[in-house]
């Protein structure tokens, strides 16, 4: 009985030290935004919208309708970098192109097992506005590959390349969507 009340004894009446949360600060630009402002625009303004569908080098083209263009911008909203948990499993690279006259942030994975192969941000260097995005993606499903090519030029148009390859078969499909561009 003594050696149950001197444990109980030696009992410390101090609380546990706090958890701390690590606060994620880094902040990647806010692709899925800029999109979505555009979507926003297309709804609220009546553009002569346009799609030009290239498969295997033949072209085809004909209007688009607002909803439409809300349903085949859907693959540029798929991947929100600025969220977990993709946020966590991307790196940040930064330079200036003197070339394209733009900042640009490229946002690649750190293991490559992800879809999402990278994402590139070009920014006005004297605004500081998005100019293109540009996202590419790759999936496997059983031996055919799937390489997705997304380009997104802001307040113009976008456009999305789809190659499917497996053995004896290429398959290329382009859809070029424009709202407010004067020529591709």
């Amino acid at each position: 009985m003594v050696i149950l009340i001197g444990i109980s004894s030696c009992k410390s009446n101090t609380a546990p030290a706090p958890v701390e949360t690590a606060i994620d600060t880094v902040k990647f630009l806010p692709v899925n935004d800029f999109i979505l402002s555009d979507i926003k625009d297309v709804q609220n303004i009546p553009y002569f919208i346009y799609k030009i569908r290239t498969i295997n080098k033949k072209k085809d083209s004909t209007n688009f309708s607002t909803a439409d263009f809300v349903k085949f911008a859907a693959p540029f909203l798929q991947y929100d970098i600025c969220k977990q948990p993709l946020k966590g499993q991307l790196r940040e690279a930064t330079f200036h192109d003197n070339t394209t006259k733009s900042n640009t942030f490229i946002y690649s994975p750190l293991k490559v097992d992800l879809p999402l192969r990278n994402v590139t941000v070009l920014l006005d260097e004297k605004t500081d506005l998005p100019k293109n995005i540009f996202i590419q993606i790759s999936k496997q499903v059983k031996d055919t590959t799937v390489i997705e090519r997304l380009q997104w030029k802001v307040r113009k148009s976008f456009r999305i390349t789809r190659i499917t390859q497996a053995k004896n078969y290429n398959y290329e499909e382009t859809n070029y969507v424009s709202w407010n561009e004067v020529s591709n």
